[in-house]
């Protein structure tokens, strides 16, 4: 990457993830950019004691993008945004609200609390949102403490920002999802689906994944690492569609973990999913631009996949545990 007086460079398209780990490298790294934080919340310098990304709001559903403590107990928690709107939650709750609702929360415990909106200048200057904060923070306040592919990066997001990406809503597919939702409520029961992030239901002709509840369809396990779980219809880089089971950081360990029979067993096989490990089925191909009452057949193929999924995973620990200690010897 060649980069000259952090001159702009021409990159994908950037996402909040990417700049949340930005972030988040540079606040354990550099004291003053945390110190910079609470300067504009109007706070005397202090020295971070520990920063954590994507912990949970207290009494909502959702997590914080960057969580911040301080050495004094200060503790910010900073929402990020790009170009993104606010997420809703099934209860018609936004972000700015959940954020709110755990400020309140620790401020009641005693804590000394604050909420940050983290976006480009141009972000800011159009939220209708940012009262709902303690203060927000443009991204071009911390341009002088990156540097080359970090400073790209940043810069990138800002640029884009200014143009911010609107998916075309697609009829065919907003129906089909809808329909898809409302089968698996009369249908499967025992699953559940995440609300849609978009608070009107529409869609975008490339939308083709189903994100499941799993702290309701799954068995929680304490000492294993919180697993995900989706439904893709269709998959460009995967041999099919599938639904599958996804536990973080294992997905290295695909092809060296023990045999498991039972998993075998309901048609499933590991392979990895970006880091995570995928516990996988394969499943009947959906297109969302026809009609959901024409693929009935194929959608209860693909959720009987994952009810099988649950089941498994509810008889799983003493496996899982196996698989844990396996990777715990090879790291």
């Amino acid at each position: 990457m060649d980069l000259k007086n952090g001159d702009v460079i021409c990159m994908k398209r950037i996402y909040e993830h990417e700049i949340d780990m930005l972030f988040i490298k540079a606040l354990r790294c550099d004291p003053a950019l945390g110190v910079r934080f609470l300067a504009s919340l109007g706070l005397p310098p202090v020295a971070t004691s520990q920063v954590r990304g994507q912990t949970r709001h207290v009494g909502s559903s959702g997590t914080i993008d960057i969580d911040v403590t301080y050495a004094d107990g200060t503790r910010l928690m900073i929402e990020n945004k790009i170009d993104a709107g606010y997420s809703i939650t099934r209860m018609g709750e936004d972000q700015p609200i959940r954020y709110r609702r755990t400020i309140d929360a620790y401020r009641a415990q005693g804590s000394t609390a604050h909420s940050v909106l983290l976006a480009p200048a141009s972000y800011i200057a159009s939220t209708r949102s940012s009262e709902a904060f303690g203060c927000c923070i443009s991204y071009e306040s911390f341009i002088d403490f990156f540097v080359s592919s970090d400073l790209a990066l940043l810069t990138a997001a800002i640029e884009q920002a200014k143009t911010p990406y609107e998916p075309d809503p697609n009829a065919a597919t907003g129906a089909f999802f809808l329909d898809y939702r409302q089968f698996v409520r009369d249908r499967f029961p025992e699953l559940f689906l995440k609300p849609d992030p978009n608070a009107d239901g529409k869609r975008p002709i490339g939308s083709r994944t189903f994100y499941f509840d799993t702290k309701k369809t799954l068995m929680s396990y304490h000492d294993l690492p919180n697993p995900s779980m989706s439904l893709q219809c269709w998959d460009s880089n995967a041999p099919s569609a599938s639904v599958k089971i996804m536990i973080p950081k294992w997905g290295r360990f695909a092809d060296v973990l023990p045999r498991n029979d039972s998993l075998i067993d309901i048609g499933a096989y590991l392979r990895p999913a970006g880091q995570s490990l995928g516990l996988v089925i394969n499943t009947p191909r959906l297109e969302t631009q026809r009609s959901f009452a024409d693929q009935v057949e194929e959608a209860t193929e693909g959720l009987d996949g994952a009810l099988r999924l649950r089941a498994w995973w509810a008889d799983a620990h003493l496996s899982m545990q196996m698989w844990a200690q396996s990777i715990g010897e090879q790291t």
